[in-house]
């Protein structure tokens, strides 16, 4: 393993532990400081919306850079600082303020991709080979973490974030150098009127859309889904470790399974076992019967992302993918994270943990439709030849 490899390896896993740590529990702890689950679906959307605003600034700044580390190194100096601000208030616009800065702190995200990227092709490795260690960590993490904050609580989480930041700010200056990738050659609005005029890609934008944000539901209440109907705490983690251990060998197969049964059928099967899961949650059925219907999670999240964004990089316009790639990021990833927290928080608050998986179900479904009327339409003829549909 080359020292690139070996160090953005380490990175991602480091990364995701402190992600592992926190993330999954971040509604835990601000609902035991008394925030009813509305106002925390509410700040959760505000960082998703902050997300938006900045990723495409702090992209701006790294083409300007002469070395895309000095940004991450910043994100990850800034980040815990803003995250301790959820322990230093209880009341909500504070925390608002908290959600929107923490979220442009930690919007510096995608050009660590870019430096994997940007290495990988120098030195002869995929983005997967490092990638997986992102997902392995965060599997393993996330079931420690459940039975640890059950013992000392979810403050010591503060702690944790910190000094894994402090390892991350260390490796920072091991990555190799990187100088900010070429911006496009294409007049930006053009490009985004280009892709805003394909009504195939647009359709299918939409779809994902509809079935992320259950997704977000999903993943941002999953921790008072247990809480309200009084499952061990101590057995939140291992919900998101199942589900993170089957992602890996399906992003392996992921390729091979395409080329086999094609993207849309890939498709549809991911969005029918999401909407299977929800169904079979809605029903209580035990904390045992949750943490192992995580499979379908697992396989189904990893199938749709792999998918989804091949099939958008078929569907673009001639020399617009990358503008459709962020179109696809902003609707389908940060709006639907958007719609999803606040939805899923007004929900969990008004109608409780059952109805509201029942209501995940009904969108899970409506993408289910979606994506066979795409199908049945004929709209991923569409997609580039390059890529082989059914």
């Amino acid at each position: 393993m080359r020292w690139g490899q070996r160090i953005f390896s380490f990175y991602y896993f480091v990364y995701f532990v402190a992600m592992a740590a926190t993330q999954p529990f971040v509604t835990l702890y601000l609902n035991s400081k008394g925030i009813n689950s509305t106002d925390i679906g509410f700040l959760l959307a505000v960082g998703s919306g902050a997300g938006i605003v900045a990723q495409p600034i702090l992209g701006y700044v790294n083409d300007l850079a002469h070395d895309s580390r000095r940004i991450l190194l910043l994100s990850v100096i800034f980040s815990p600082v803003m995250f301790a601000g959820y322990g230093l208030w209880h009341r909500f616009w504070p925390l608002f303020a908290v959600s929107v800065l923490l979220a442009v702190a930690q919007s510096a995200a995608p050009i660590l991709d870019a430096m994997a990227v940007q290495e990988g092709t120098r030195s002869g490795f995929s983005y997967g080979q490092i990638r997986l260690w992102g997902a392995l960590s965060f599997a393993l993490t996330t079931m420690v973490a459940g039975y640890v904050y059950n013992i000392v609580g979810t403050s010591s989480f503060f702690f944790v974030y910190g000094a894994l930041s402090l390892i991350l700010v260390w490796t920072t200056f091991y990555l190799p150098r990187s100088t900010a990738l070429s911006r496009p050659q294409e007049n930006l609005f053009r490009g985004i009127w280009k892709v805003l005029s394909n009504p195939s890609l647009l359709f299918f934008i939409a779809i994902c859309f509809v079935l992320s944000t259950s997704i977000s539901i999903n993943f941002s209440f999953l921790p008072l889904y247990y809480q309200d109907l009084h499952y061990p705490m101590g057995w939140v983690g291992l919900n998101f470790t199942v589900a993170a251990l089957v992602e890996v060998p399906f992003f392996y197969l992921s390729g091979k399974i395409l080329a086999r049964v094609g993207p849309m059928r890939v498709v549809i099967l991911a969005s029918l076992l999401y909407t299977v899961k929800y169904v079979i949650m809605a029903f209580a059925p035990g904390a045992v019967a949750v943490i192992v219907i995580q499979v379908l999670d697992g396989t189904a999240y990893a199938l749709y992302w792999s998918t989804g964004v091949q099939l958008v990089a078929a569907l673009a316009p001639p020399r617009r993918t990358a503008t459709a790639q962020t179109l696809y990021g902003a609707i389908a990833g940060s709006l639907s994270n958007i719609v999803g927290s606040s939805l899923g928080g007004f929900l969990l608050q008004h109608v409780g943990p059952s109805n509201l998986y029942f209501v995940t179900a009904g969108i899970g479904t409506l993408s289910l439709v979606g994506f066979l009327v795409f199908t049945r339409l004929g709209l991923h003829k569409a997609a580039s030849p390059l890529t082989t549909l059914p």
